[in-house]
């Protein structure tokens, strides 16, 4: 299997160093930088305006881009029919969505559903339970990343990858969401261990603050990790005894999702 640090090598000896500079363009764009002019591109990538512009208008001309009236441009709707292809061929959206929902409503608790990308969980799906969603603000994931290392649902799959890739799948540099977050190299290997062997993994407001999250890893009907689910929510509720409660419930949600999952 090739691991993080093989496929960063990859990626950083691009085979067309022409596309790799276009492609460079979709990355500027954030959720915190959602909106972005030519010149702040072509600062980010350290290229020409004339050339950035020119990658801009032929991405604004196939949709990937699109300009606002603000004269700014920001990821266009093709990229959306894209995220679709990709989500249905995962095949997850009907083996799992009914259960996440059923987790929610067990627990109390918002559910998240990811899958691991190189050194970050990917989130796919939440599910919130209906009789608090005026209580739990909505808060949509689909796209959104974080560290393995740093959360419950990435240390729940990272913690089952084989023991010998746990390094190649950690961040160079970890980043300190909160005070509580690991970054010691050492110490989260540790806790990868005691994860491992207690059969799920414990966000101690590591991700962020005053939010507890207990994660569990996702199998295939072949046995093949392929995921992770998780329950989160505020310190004062997920006590030890909620965080157990939640682990137990979540694991018999994985059972019936491994039965579902063929590839």
């Amino acid at each position: 299997m090739q691991n993080s640090t093989d496929r960063r090598k990859i990626m950083s000896e691009p085979i067309v160093s022409s596309l790799a500079k276009a492609l460079r363009v979709l990355e500027c764009f954030t959720v915190s930088e959602p909106e972005l002019g030519v010149t702040e591109i072509s600062k980010k990538l350290g290229i020409g305006k004339s050339n950035a512009h020119n990658i801009i208008s032929t991405y604004c001309q196939m949709g990937y881009l699109q300009q606002l009236p603000n004269r700014k441009y920001t990821l266009g709707y093709k990229l959306l029919e894209h995220a679709f292809i990709i989500n249905q061929h995962l095949g997850y959206p009907h083996a799992v969505y009914d259960l996440l929902l059923e987790a929610a409503e067990r627990t109390g608790q918002v559910v998240y559903f990811g899958i691991p990308y190189e050194t970050d969980v990917l989130y796919l799906y939440v599910a919130h339970p209906i009789a608090r969603m005026k209580e739990l603000p909505y808060r949509e994931i689909c796209g959104e990343h974080a560290p393995l290392c740093t959360t419950g649902i990435g240390k729940a799959i990272l913690a089952n990858l084989p023991p010998e890739e746990w390094l190649s799948r950690l961040p160079e540099i970890i980043p300190a969401h909160t005070p509580q977050t690991i970054t010691d190299k050492d110490k989260i290997l540790q806790e990868l261990q005691s994860t491992r062997e207690r059969g799920f993994a414990i966000d101690n407001c590591e991700h962020e603050l005053n939010v507890r999250c207990v994660g569990v890893p996702v199998y295939n009907a072949r046995g093949a990790l392929v995921a992770g689910i998780s329950s989160s929510g505020a310190m004062q509720v997920m006590t030890d005894r909620k965080v157990m409660e939640c682990a137990d419930i979540l694991m018999g949600i994985t059972q019936r999702i491994k039965e579902r999952l063929y590839a």
